[in-house]
């Protein structure tokens, strides 16, 4: 699997999440929901372009979406919603994909990558 396609990914989750969320939550979070769309596309369109400031963006990001989601309370009083409703639920899904699943899977190709290119020297 080509290392963009989690960023893209998350991306697409965290977008649609955005818009799920748009007037139902402050509007900073909103722009950071957009601020981090953004960062994940630019990374992605490095990767995609074998930048090597790209690689390790993503694995920035990633990590971060992570710790991020982790340690947000909201987001762990949204997890134990889940079910209550079908919007909650879809909200739901798309927090685990965009914040863990396609991180998670990033760093996992990431670091093969990484094992594969120092093997080969």
């Amino acid at each position: 699997m080509k290392l963009f396609i989690p960023m893209i990914g998350s991306a697409i989750a965290l977008s649609l999440g955005g818009i799920l969320l748009i007037n139902k939550v402050p509007f900073i979070i909103s722009l950071g929901t957009l601020i981090a769309v953004l960062l994940f596309l630019t990374s992605s369109l490095l990767i995609y372009k074998e930048h090597k400031s790209g690689y390790y963006l993503g694995l920035v990001l990633s990590i971060l979406s992570i710790l991020a989601s982790a340690t947000s309370t909201t987001h762990d009083r949204a997890l134990l919603a889940f079910d209550s409703s079908l919007y909650i639920s879809i909200l739901d899904i798309l927090m685990l994909l965009g914040f863990y699943f396609f991180p998670v899977l990033y760093i996992i190709l990431f670091a093969k990558k990484l094992k594969r290119s120092m093997t080969n020297k």
